[in-house]
């Protein structure tokens, strides 16, 4: 079955969305403080001493685990640890991640608008991504692209 032109819209958000996530976790990383994103002035409104704990939630849940995802996605891997979405969702494990992905985005952008209120323009490009993301995925031709991916390719385990 050919893929849905629908899902190259999908990939560039994730990678848009890894690619930012990759950006600000490492910057927060190497600058607990804030400094070099100029974001000194946010740090009291939040409920840690620096900047080491989002950035390692930036790095890895909105920078890693999107490119990952969009690995996922174009080439369909058996991923055999993450067998669970797959049952749960009737999907592969890639579309439930992205469906899961996205939901993650909008907690995050939530959280921080209730903590910081939303003052820049990065979190309105994060918030229109993470809606089109939600959007792509949830197309019907995704959606029935990687559902009859997952029940043709689904094994059940061998009985004991």
């Amino acid at each position: 079955m050919q893929r849905p032109l629908t899902l190259w819209p999908l990939l560039f958000l994730l990678l848009f969305l890894g690619l930012g996530g990759l950006y600000g976790g490492i910057a927060m990383l190497t600058d607990p403080t804030g400094g070099s994103l100029q974001l000194t002035e946010v740090l009291p409104l939040l409920p840690v001493p620096d900047y080491t704990l989002p950035g390692l939630f930036l790095l890895i849940v909105m920078g890693l685990a999107p490119l990952v995802l969009t690995y996922g996605l174009l080439d369909r891997p058996n991923w055999s640890w993450a067998e669970t979405l797959s049952r749960w969702s009737g999907h592969h494990r890639a579309w439930t991640g992205t469906l899961g992905i996205g939901v993650t985005l909008a907690i995050w952008l939530i959280v921080q608008g209730l903590l910081i209120g939303f003052k820049w323009p990065i979190q309105y490009i994060t918030a229109v991504n993470g809606f089109l993301i939600v959007l792509f995925v949830l197309v019907p031709e995704v959606r029935r692209f990687y559902a009859e991916y997952a029940y043709t390719n689904f094994q059940w385990p061998n009985a004991v």
